[in-house]
């Protein structure tokens, strides 16, 4: 088997006819019969139905013809990926993390890795709010958003991928009467207030959507995360807070309760359809690669 076999076999397939398919390829009616025929016997069972018109692949042909589409689609893009790294194109990648969130410390080591793997890419940092980091995506000025799983993302048109599930914390004084808690009933939130950042915040109501009554919990906004630990520890308020905030973070001013019994947030990687920098999907793959063999590392069979 070849890839100018794999090559007469697709356009057969797509064309239904292979005087068609021999026209599109410049060559002859019986040179792409003849190897049809050739990968047929290799094997080992009939890639098309001859007695439909237009030719029709059968079962067996199906399947094949799915997952080779898929195979010489990766072949061809880590053909073009290793050529534009090997003469230095596009070797650089610009990446901003969304402002109010702490993504990068659990990804920035992981990047250290990639650059060591691939020393030649330029990577780029920033910490930008969402609105600029909308805009950086569409022009193409920033190749990869690193933020929250919020819908403006795909409403925009970007493709998301996710990167990691996040425990979101519910944040308090520890001087709060629910200080002593380590989990939390919806019970226990009546009454209280939440200091929300904005516009980037999370937002209650979609923490506890569809699950409970907001009806007894108050909800504040406050323009940055820096207020909302201010508002926590004067008025003994709560806030909602990413678990890696390092403002918080090993204070002994501040009790914190996992939430993710009520609500699943996530790290998200955004990039825009349309842009062809092959470090992108380097880094896609590379991260990928680096948590199944984490994962396999933690949780050996």
């Amino acid at each position: 088997m070849d890839l100018k076999q794999i090559k007469y076999f697709f356009s057969v397939a797509e064309l239904g006819n292979i005087t068609k398919a021999a026209d599109l390829l410049y060559t002859s009616q019986p040179t792409v019969s003849r190897q049809i025929l050739i990968l047929e016997r290799e094997l080992g069972y009939s890639l098309f139905d001859r007695d439909s018109k237009p030719l029709e692949l059968t079962k067996a042909g199906k399947i094949f013809y799915d997952g080779m589409k898929e195979a010489v689609s990766r072949i061809d893009d880590t053909v073009d990926i290793a050529k534009n790294v090997a003469e230095e194109n596009n070797n650089s990648l610009s990446i901003a993390f969304q402002s109010g969130y702490y993504s990068e410390y659990f990804l920035l080591p992981i990047l250290d890795c990639f650059r060591k793997v691939y020393p030649n890419i330029k990577i780029r940092y920033d910490k930008l709010m969402s609105i600029e980091m909308m805009n950086g995506l569409k022009n193409e000025s920033i190749d990869i958003c690193i933020g929250r799983a919020f819908k403006h993302w795909i409403e925009a048109g970007f493709d998301v991928q996710e990167l990691k599930k996040i425990d979101t914390q519910i944040v308090m004084s520890d001087r709060h009467r629910l200080a002593d808690k380590e989990s939390l009933d919806y019970d226990d939130l009546e009454g209280e207030t939440f200091y929300l950042t904005s516009p980037n915040g999370h937002q209650i109501n979609e923490v506890f959507k569809d699950r409970y009554s907001l009806s007894h919990v108050k909800q504040v906004q406050v323009p940055n995360s820096e207020i909302a630990y201010f508002k926590v520890l004067a008025y003994n308020g709560l806030t909602l807070s990413d678990p890696d905030d390092p403002s918080w973070v090993n204070s002994s001013h501040y009790h914190s309760i996992s939430i993710l019994s009520f609500y699943t947030d996530s790290c998200v990687c955004v990039t825009t359809p349309t842009n062809l920098n092959p470090s992108i999907k380097l880094f896609k793959d590379f991260f990928a690669t680096f948590m199944t063999n984490t994962r396999l590392t933690l949780n050996p069979s």
